[in-house]
């Protein structure tokens, strides 16, 4: 996808700076949430957080906060020097057990 499509998306990304939740909590849920609809796919380069702080107006201590965050829970791999990406194996969503089959 190019770096053009990506940084759309970015910049649609919600954040309500009067909201009482931190920025970066906000970017965090708006960036899984994007991965897990499918907007920002597996293997995506994410803009560098210094391009990305600038598309959002943020600081840049509130996306590496978020990166952070995403990276601990599984959502992004990245390595100094080569980038950041959306993980290969994205985890799944943890969704309510299914209901027991009527017998």
């Amino acid at each position: 996808m190019p770096a053009a499509h990506v940084n759309q998306i970015i910049a649609a990304l919600p954040l309500d700076r009067a909201a009482a939740e931190p920025l970066f909590r906000q970017l965090y849920g708006a960036i899984r949430a994007a991965i897990l609809d499918g907007r920002l796919s597996p293997g995506m380069r994410l803009p560098p957080t210094r391009e990305f702080c600038r598309l959002l107006g943020v600081s840049r201590q509130t996306v590496l906060n978020a990166y952070a965050q995403l990276a601990a829970e599984g959502y992004l791999d990245g390595t100094v020097g080569r980038g950041t990406f959306i993980s290969a194996d994205v985890p799944l969503p943890v969704s309510a057990p299914a209901p027991p089959a009527a017998s």
